[in-house]
């Protein structure tokens, strides 16, 4: 334990260590967006789009009805 402590202490003002940080932060927030946020937006996204074209199905397949029943 005193070495990690002594390799903490040594490293802790190092730009190695600062770049090597900064390196590790910028991927874990790049994998935290492509396998959490990205997927979750996506299924929402495609959710949103589905229900829209089937309102705008049934629109059009109640207009059609609305159509056929005055020509008749």
């Amino acid at each position: 334990m005193p070495a990690f402590s002594r390799m903490f202490q040594m490293l802790k003002g190092s730009p190695v260590a600062v770049v090597g940080g900064t390196i590790l932060v910028t991927g874990s927030l790049l994998y935290t967006y492509r396998a959490v946020y990205r997927p979750f937006i996506t299924r929402r996204e495609r959710a949103e789009s589905e229900a829209m074209a089937n309102y705008i199905f049934q629109m059009e397949q109640s207009k059609g009805q609305r159509q056929t029943s005055e020509h008749s």
